[in-house]
């Protein structure tokens, strides 16, 4: 049985805001790409890089189909009998936000089933994986993640951000102001 003494209000807060994984992985990148994929601001499929990464991502593993149809949860591959949550990266980049992105699929899934589960990330450029545990420092970073979106969210004003060396990587560079 796993417990979380946030679960219920976690939960609460990431039906009522609409939150998934993306949401947690872009608000360790970059809080105004948070906002921007708060507010449905995605321009995501004209950028090359983008493009040729969902080319690489999908030739390089067959998608789990038993993700299909789970709300706000889109893992790219589960074991559901060793209730793991698996989810690809390309490099070892950015791995706060990957973290935040699995972890948030593996507290889902501990809440849903009441049963813990273990979230890794795969690195494909080195085939190796990155366990990352549901300890109470991770769970109180989900936590502050969750509250930040729920900021992002309310907030009508694009954030002000300082340049960072992802802006010039990032999708939504010719629209947020640092290009």
């Amino acid at each position: 049985m796993w417990k979380w003494t946030q679960s219920a209000a976690f939960s609460n807060r990431v039906e009522h805001y609409q939150l998934h994984g993306l949401h947690f992985q872009h608000i360790m990148l970059c809080p105004r790409r948070a906002w921007m994929y708060l507010h449905n601001i995605n321009f995501a499929q004209w950028y090359e890089r983008v493009n040729v990464g969902l080319v690489k991502h999908e030739s390089s593993y067959q998608r789990d189909h038993s993700v299909v149809g789970l709300i706000g949860i889109s893992p790219d591959r589960l074991d559901w009998n060793n209730r793991i949550v698996y989810e690809n990266k390309g490099s070892s980049g950015a791995r706060r936000a990957a973290t935040m992105q699995t972890l948030f699929y593996a507290v889902m899934l501990s809440i849903a089933t009441q049963e813990e589960w273990q979230a890794v990330v795969h690195i494909l450029s080195t085939h190796k994986e990155r366990t990352i545990e549901l300890t109470p420092k991770n769970l109180q970073e989900l936590w502050d993640a969750s509250t930040q979106l729920v900021t992002l969210a309310k907030q009508h004003d694009v954030p002000d951000v300082k340049r960072i060396p992802l802006c010039d990587k990032c999708a939504l560079c010719q629209f947020c102001g640092h290009d």
